[in-house]
């Protein structure tokens, strides 16, 4: 059953290098339900993270490395602490200090595992709660990762759900400046994905790649999709 699961959920995009600025890990404790999104002044981030429904999900961005990213699955599969994972993937075979890590599991909800590696780009680091992981690179102030992690405390005591919270945080990291390569546009890719816990695709899975420096905030373009996922579905 778990493998399964496993191999019917896996997000790649493209190529095997990958990259993101800022993203989101969430589990929400009640329903099960685990989300990830992310965002970047780069050409694609899809492929930064993998869930396992019912189980966790992992984030490898910066440098993305397609092999750290299926180890901490295959380890969250296997019900491994976040702890444990982030040891593993430190291994310098994954070349983890141009990296950055974030685990967030249903089992271990109360303790994300997460690394930023010392060639990463600042502004940089991680901010954690139970059942969420925020992290960030080459962001534009050291506050942008307080600022999308206040988003996502505001949601939940909102009783929002899990996508307009992630959504909502998302959006956070662009008005805090998003990343700094990309100047007023903030963003020129983004994504969101929720998966329930019998989920065998995810049911939210949106994407915005490739816009050119310069123009739409690829964040901003997102919501856009969002919204009409949401008239449609009724979220």
């Amino acid at each position: 059953m778990k493998k399964s699961i496993f191999t019917v959920i896996s997000f790649v995009f493209f190529s095997t290098k990958v990259f993101a600025t800022w993203s989101i890990i969430m589990i929400d404790p009640k329903t099960n339900e685990i989300g990830i999104a992310g965002a970047s002044c780069t050409y694609n981030c899809y492929g930064i993270g993998k869930i396992i429904p019912n189980m966790g999900a992992i984030i490898v961005q910066a440098m993305s490395n397609i092999e750290a990213r299926e180890k901490g699955a295959e380890m969250i599969l296997a019900e491994t602490t976040p702890e444990q994972i982030i040891l593993a993937l430190r291994n310098p075979d994954f070349d983890p200090e141009r990296q950055q890590y974030a685990v967030v599991t249903v089992k271990y909800i109360d303790s994300p595992g997460t690394y930023t590696g010392n060639s990463t780009d600042q502004y940089n680091g991680t901010l954690t709660k139970s059942g969420v992981s925020v992290q960030g690179n080459t962001l534009t102030s050291d506050s942008a990762l307080k600022t999308i992690m206040e988003a996502v405390e505001k949601g939940q005591n909102e009783s929002l759900n899990i996508a307009e919270i992630l959504m909502s945080a998302l959006e956070a990291g662009s008005t805090s400046g998003g990343d700094k390569r990309c100047g007023d546009q903030r963003a020129s890719s983004a994504f969101i994905l929720v998966a329930k816990p019998n989920d065998k695709k995810p049911y939210l899975n949106l994407n915005i790649f490739g816009q050119s420096k310069g123009g739409q905030n690829a964040v901003e373009m997102l919501r856009k999709k969002f919204e009409k996922f949401r008239r449609k579905h009724q979220l």
